[in-house]
C-alpha cells in the first residue's frame, strides 16, 4: 500500500470514529491520535463538510449527549441538553433559573479559541444580531461570557425541523410559500445592510405552524449602504454546497451571494435535490462543483437524478416560468441574477398569482458563450458547430427565395440571419478572446462569419443592412490583428488589408446605413484602426486625416442617432477619435509634433467622457433594467478618464507646464482610486495606481512639494507590495519597487527621515548597479550615480559625492542635448556647493527644456 492511500485510511478510519460523536468527545479522541498536521487539516476539512451536510448548528444528528456544559448555569439561564453543534458552536436548550419568569432559550456557545479574534468575532455577530428584529429571524436574548472567557448567546429557541424536512409532502404552492416567508427575512437583513452569507436547510427552520425562522448570523457580512460587498475576516466560512461562486472563489460577498443561495435552496425545496455537487463527498469536489457545473433546468431532470419514479409529472409543474425562475437566481455571475430578493419574491408571487414573470430563458448567443466559455478545450469543436449554424441560416435564406416565398417571411429570415449574426460577433465573440488561443478562435469566428455573409449578400440584392454587417465584421478583425490594440495578434499587413476592407464597405452602406447607431460607431472605428495602420508605417500626417474621418463620421452619425443608448455609443466614439487625433498631433514621439493642437483635442476628449457619465446617468435614472450596465460603464470611462488626464499631464509636463501636469496627474491619480474599487482584485489596476503615484511623487518632487510627494510614494510602494504578495514570481514588481526607491528615498531625505531613506537609497543603489552591469545606458548609469550622491550626502562623504558628481557631469557632457543629464549634474554640484558648475549645467539645461521650480529656486538662491 502506497503511503497516501496509509493516510487517507488512516483519516479515514478516524472520521468514521468521531463523526458522531459531540463536538467536546470528538476533540477528545482527536487529541489522543496525535495526527500530523496536515492529516489532522484534512480530517477537521471532512469533519466539518459532515456538519455542514447534516443541518448546520442546529443539526438533530448531533447527539443529544450530556457533556461538560450540561447542567452549568450561565446567567440567569441553566443548560439542560446539547441540541447540537456544528463549525460555529455548539448550541444548548436551556431554561430559566433566576425565578423571574418560566422560558425556555437556545444558548448559542462559540467554539475555537479565546483570543482576540474569536471576542472580535463575537461582539460582531453582538452587533449584528441586536439590528435584527423579524418575525421569521429568530430573536436575539442576551450575550455574555462563560467564567472560562467563552463567548455566548442566549437565542430564541425554535422547535422546527430544517426547511428541506418541513417542505416534503407539501404542494409546489406550500413549498413557494416558505421560501417567500424566508425571502421576506433575508429581504429585511439586506435593508439592514447584512449579507447572512450561510442560507442552508439547517440554518431556516419551520416550527409546527409553518412559521419560518431564520437562523445563524454568525458569519453575517456588513455591506456598504451602496450594496457592494466588503471583505472580513470570515471569507472562509462557508458551506460549499450552498456558497456562490465567489464565495467559493474567495472574493467579497453581497446581497447577490444570498441571492443565489436562495435559489440552491428553491432548487432543493422544488426538487429535492441540490443543483450541484449532489455527487461531491468532500468540500473541494462541491465546491468545484459551483464553479464548473451548470443546473439542469428542475424539470428537466430525471426519476433517477431526484430518487423519486414518480417525478415526471411533478416535473411538468416546474416546466417554464418555475425553470427560468430557478435559474435565474442561479446565473454564475452576480450581475445576471435578480437585482434583489425582493425581485426574486415578486416572481414567486407571481407564478402563484398567474401573472407574467419577470425571468426567462436564457438568449441563444448567450447560451453560446456560456459553452464556450466553460468548456475551454472543445471551444475549437463549438466553434464548428456554430459556424454551420451561420451556414444553414445563409442556406435557409437562400432556399426561401428559390421557393418564391412572400416577401415577410423573407425578411424575418434575413432578420433571424443578422440576428445570429449580432449574437456571434458581438454577443460572445469577446468571450473567447482570454481563453488559451482564444484571440485566433475569434478570429477564425470573424472569418467564417463574413464569408457567410459575404455568400448570403448576393441572394438579397446586395442589401446595405448586411453590408454594414460586414463592414463590422471586418473592423473587428482588423482590431484584433493591429499592433498595439488590446490582445492583438500583432499582424499589421493583415491588419491594414482588413481595415481597408472595411472602409470599402463603410462607404458602400453609409448614405443608407448611418442612421444605424452601432454602424456608424464601427464606421467611425475603422478610420481609426486604418490611422493605426498608417502609424506604424510612418505616414502620420496620413493618419491624422483618417483619424479626423473618423471622428466626422462619429459627430454626423451623433447628430442623426435617436437620445439615449444610440447617442451614448457615438459620443464614445467620438471621445476616443478626439483622444487617437490628440496622440497624432503631440509631440511624444510618435506624432507630429502639434502639442497646442494636441491639448485642444485631448480637451475635448475630456469633455466627452464627461458628458457620457453624465448621459449614462440619465438613461439609467428612467431604465432601472440599465443599472447593471451603468455600473459597467462608469467603470470604463473612469479608465477613459485616467488615460486621457495622464496623456494630458505628459504633455504639458513636455512642454514645461509643471503646474499643469501636476494637476492632470492628480485627476489621473483620481479617475484610478475611483475605479478601482470596481475591479478589486484586477491586478492591471493595482499596476497603474503604483505607476501613475510614482510619477505625481516625481512631479511633486520637481515642484519642491516634498510632502505630496512622500505621500504618494509610500502609497505607490503600498500596491507595489500587494502585487509582490498576489504575484511574486514576477519579475517587474522587485524591478518597479527596488528603481523607484530612490524616488522614495529622496522624498524622505527632503521630509527629514534620513534614517528611514537609508535602506531604502541602499536598495535602489544595489538595483542600479546591477542594471548598469547588465546595460550601460544613460538612464542606468544616471540612477546610479544619483542614487550614490543621496547615500554619500547621508554620510556626509565628500569624497563619495564629489565621484557620484563627476559621473554625472560626464554623463551630460557625453550627450549634450540631454536635459536630464544637464538636470541631475547641476543638482550634484548645488549640493557640493560648486556654483560655476551648477549655473553651466542649469544654461545647458534650460534651452532644451524649461527648467523645474526646485530647479529655479536652487539656481535663484546661488545667483546664476
Amino acid at each position: 500500500m502506497s503511503k497516501p492511500e496509509e493516510s487517507w485510511n488512516r483519516v479515514k478510519a478516524l472520521f468514521d470514529a468521531v463523526a458522531e460523536l459531540p463536538p467536546t468527545e470528538r476533540d477528545a479522541v482527536i487529541a489522543e491520535v496525535a495526527l500530523p498536521p496536515e492529516l489532522l487539516a484534512e480530517l477537521r476539512s471532512l469533519l466539518q463538510h459532515h456538519d455542514d451536510a447534516t443541518g448546520g448548528f442546529l443539526a438533530a444528528a448531533a447527539a443529544m449527549q450530556v457533556d461538560g456544559w450540561t447542567g452549568r448555569r450561565l446567567g440567569a439561564w441553566l443548560l439542560v441538553r446539547l441540541v447540537g453543534a456544528g463549525g460555529m458552536g455548539e448550541v444548548y436548550e436551556a431554561q430559566r433559573a433566576d425565578g423571574s419568569y418560566e422560558g425556555r432559550a437556545a444558548i448559542k456557545l462559540l467554539q475555537g479559541g479565546r483570543g482576540a479574534g474569536w471576542l472580535a468575532r463575537f461582539e460582531q455577530e453582538r452587533r449584528l444580531l441586536a439590528r435584527v428584529n423579524h418575525p421569521h429571524i429568530a430573536q436575539l436574548m442576551d450575550a455574555g461570557m462563560t467564567p472560562e472567557g467563552q463567548p455566548y448567546f442566549v437565542m430564541e429557541l425554535v422547535d422546527g425541523q430544517p426547511l428541506d424536512e418541513a417542505a416534503r409532502g407539501l404542494p409546489v404552492e406550500g413549498r413557494i410559500a416558505l421560501m417567500l416567508q424566508l425571502c421576506d427575512a433575508v429581504a429585511f437583513a439586506h435593508r439592514q445592510l447584512l449579507v447572512h452569507r450561510d442560507l442552508k436547510p439547517g440554518n431556516v427552520l419551520v416550527d409546527a405552524q409553518g412559521r419560518v425562522k431564520l437562523l445563524d448570523f454568525g458569519i453575517a457580512t456588513a455591506i456598504a449602504p451602496d450594496g457592494a460587498g466588503l471583505e472580513d475576516t470570515q471569507a472562509g466560512a462557508m458551506t460549499p454546497n450552498y456558497a456562490s461562486p465567489e464565495q467559493v472563489r474567495g472574493e467579497p460577498v453581497g446581497t447577490a451571494t444570498d441571492i443565489y443561495s436562495l435559489g440552491v435552496l428553491l432548487y432543493l425545496l422544488l426538487t429535492g435535490v441540490r443543483p450541484t455537487g449532489r455527487d461531491a463527498t468532500t468540500p473541494q469536489e462541491a465546491a468545484r462543483s459551483v464553479l464548473e457545473d451548470e443546473p439542469k433546468r428542475p424539470s428537466r431532470l430525471s426519476p433517477d437524478d431526484v430518487g423519486n419514479p414518480r417525478w415526471q409529472a411533478q416535473a411538468r409543474t416546474l416546466q417554464g416560468d418555475l425553470d427560468n425562475i430557478v435559474l435565474k437566481a442561479l446565473e454564475k455571475q452576480p450581475e445576471r441574477r435578480y437585482a434583489s430578493v425582493d425581485a426574486l419574491a415578486a416572481d414567486l408571487r407571481a407564478y402563484i398569482g398567474g401573472f407574467p414573470v419577470s425571468a426567462r430563458a436564457p438568449t441563444w448567443g448567450y447560451r453560446t458563450a456560456k459553452l464556450l466559455a466553460r468548456n475551454r478545450l472543445a471551444s475549437g469543436l463549438a466553434l464548428v458547430s456554430v459556424l454551420a449554424l451561420v451556414g444553414g441560416l445563409a442556406a435557409t435564406t437562400w432556399q426561401a427565395r428559390e421557393a418564391r416565398l412572400a416577401q415577410g417571411l423573407a425578411e424575418q429570415r434575413l432578420a433571424e440571419v443578422r440576428r445570429v449574426t449580432h449574437d456571434l460577433v458581438f454577443g460572445f465573440g469577446d468571450s473567447v478572446e482570454y481563453l488559451p488561443g482564444g484571440q485566433k478562435i475569434k478570429l477564425d469566428l470573424l472569418r467564417d462569419t463574413h464569408a457567410a455573409l459575404e455568400r448570403l449578400l448576393p441572394t438579397l440584392g446586395g442589401d446595405t443592412a448586411v453590408v454594414a454587417d460586414m463592414a463590422q465584421v471586418q473592423v473587428r478583425m482588423a482590431e484584433a490583428l493591429m499592433p498595439g490594440y488590446p490582445g492583438s495578434l500583432e499582424k499589421q499587413d493583415d491588419a491594414r488589408r482588413h481595415a481597408e476592407a472595411a472602409m470599402a464597405l463603410v462607404a458602400r452602406a453609409w448614405p443608407t446605413q448611418k442612421r444605424n447607431a452601432l454602424f456608424a460607431t464601427y464606421a467611425s472605428r475603422a478610420y481609426n484602426v486604418m490611422a493605426s495602420a498608417e502609424q506604424e508605417a510612418g505616414r502620420l500626417e496620413e493618419a491624422v486625416e483618417l483619424t479626423r474621418h473618423g471622428l466626422k463620421l462619429a459627430e454626423e452619425g451623433f447628430v442623426l442617432a435617436l437620445p439615449g443608448v444610440d447617442r451614448l455609443r457615438l459620443l464614445g466614439a467620438i471621445t476616443a477619435s478626439q483622444f487617437n487625433l490628440g496622440l497624432l498631433l503631440d509631440d511624444n514621439g510618435q506624432g507630429v509634433n502639434r502639442p497646442a493642437e494636441a491639448m485642444t483635442a485631448y480637451e475635448a476628449a475630456r469633455a466627452g467622457a464627461l458628458a457620457q457619465l453624465g448621459m449614462t446617468a440619465e438613461i439609467a435614472a428612467v431604465n432601472a433594467g440599465l443599472r447593471p450596465e451603468e455600473t459597467r460603464l462608469e467603470a470604463e470611462l473612469g479608465q477613459t478618464q485616467s488615460v486621457i488626464a495622464g496623456a494630458i499631464a505628459s504633455s504639458r509636463l513636455r512642454r514645461g507646464d509643471y503646474a499643469g501636469s501636476a494637476e492632470a496627474r492628480r485627476e489621473n491619480v483620481q479617475h484610478l482610486r475611483r475605479v478601482q474599487p470596481m475591479h478589486p482584485e484586477q491586478q492591471q489596476f493595482w499596476a497603474s495606481l503604483a505607476t501613475t503615484l510614482f510619477l505625481q511623487a516625481e512631479l511633486a518632487l520637481q515642484l519642491a512639494h516634498p510632502a505630496e510627494a512622500l505621500t504618494a510614494m509610500r502609497e505607490s510602494m503600498t500596491w507595489t507590495g500587494r502585487l509582490l504578495e498576489k504575484d511574486p514570481d514576477n519579475p517587474r514588481w522587485p524591478g518597479d519597487r527596488d528603481s523607484r526607491a530612490l524616488t522614495l528615498g529622496t522624498a524622505l531625505v527632503l521630509n527629514g527621515a534620513a534614517v528611514e531613506a537609508r535602506p531604502w537609497l541602499e536598495r535602489t543603489r544595489a538595483y542600479w548597479s546591477a542594471e548598469t552591469a547588465k546595460a550601460g545606458n544613460a538612464r542606468n548609469r544616471r540612477s546610479l550615480a544619483l542614487s550614490e550622491l543621496r547615500l554619500a550626502g547621508l554620510h556626509g562623504d565628500a569624497k563619495a559625492m564629489k565621484a557620484a558628481a563627476v559621473a554625472l557631469q560626464a554623463l551630460s557632457d557625453a550627450e549634450p542635448r540631454s536635459a536630464d543629464n544637464a538636470l541631475a549634474a547641476a543638482e550634484a554640484a548645488y549640493m557640493l556647493a560648486d556654483k560655476p558648475a551648477a549655473c553651466a549645467a542649469w544654461s545647458r539645461a534650460a534651452p532644451l527644456r524649461p527648467l523645474p521650480p526646485q530647479a529655479q529656486a536652487w539656481r535663484a538662491e546661488l545667483g546664476c
